[in-house]
């Protein structure tokens, strides 16, 4: 079965700020509540960079990993391929928009 939704979400913080946290592996425990583990190659993200993060769930410590695909820095574009535990897989293309107050629009497509 195939789910299909497109949130959107507005943050006081400013799209520099969203971007900045987004394309640094290090910094994804701060979007995803999960733990920095590695990134394949080390460093800023760049296309067809694996990304392991650890989660907590049930009790267990369960396995996450991003591998990031298209990006364009100057529109602040990014597509994400999200492998989940049990199988659940998400393929987040996101974009951030600037909001009249300097704040961020962030829609998940």
């Amino acid at each position: 079965m195939v789910v299909n939704v497109c949130p959107a979400a507005v943050t006081s913080a400013t799209p520099e700020r969203v971007w900045q946290v987004l394309t640094t592996p290090e910094l994804l425990g701060e979007w995803t509540d999960t733990a920095y583990a590695s990134s394949e190659p080390a460093g800023p993200a760049v296309r067809g960079q694996v990304i392991t993060l650890k989660a907590p769930g049930l009790g267990l410590t369960l396995p996450v990993t991003i591998e990031i695909g298209e990006m364009d820095p100057e529109r602040r574009r990014i597509d994400m391929l999200v492998r989940l535990p049990f199988g659940i897989t998400n393929h987040e293309h996101i974009t951030l928009t600037d909001t009249a107050d300097g704040g961020t629009l962030v829609r998940f497509n």
